[in-house]
Formats: C-alpha cells, structure tokens, sequence
C-alpha cells in the first residue's frame, strides 16, 4: 500500500496521457467515419445522376418536373 500512495502522482500522470491518447483517437476515428459517409453519399449522388441522364428524355423530364 505504500508503494501506491508515493506513486500516486506518477499514476495520475500516466492516467492524464492514457486518457487523452484514447481521446485523440476516438476523434480521429469518428473524423474518418464522417470522411468516408461524406465520401458514400457523394457516391450515391453521382450514381442518381448518371442513372438520370441515362434514362430516356420524357422519363428526365417528370423527374425534373416532380422535383420544382
């Protein structure tokens, strides 16, 4: 028990930096995460519109016209 309480700032330091290292990574992670949604929907979105403008004219016309 002597041990822990003349360490204990010692601990609470590397406590401090564990913490924030795993703070900085979850941040880091959940960045990513938004990145690749972000990517995703941009995807998504290129593909509607080639199915789009591959569709014949009259069909891209009610579309246009279903979107005002």
């Amino acid at each position: 028990m002597n041990f822990l309480t003349t360490h204990n700032s010692a601990f609470q330091v590397i406590a401090v930096f564990v913490i924030f290292v795993v703070g900085y990574l979850a941040l880091f992670v959940s960045v990513m995460i938004c990145l690749l949604l972000a990517h995703f929907i941009l995807e998504s979105a290129r593909l509607a519109r080639a199915h789009l403008a591959s569709l014949p004219l009259e069909t891209a016309q009610i579309s246009s016209l279903a979107r005002k």
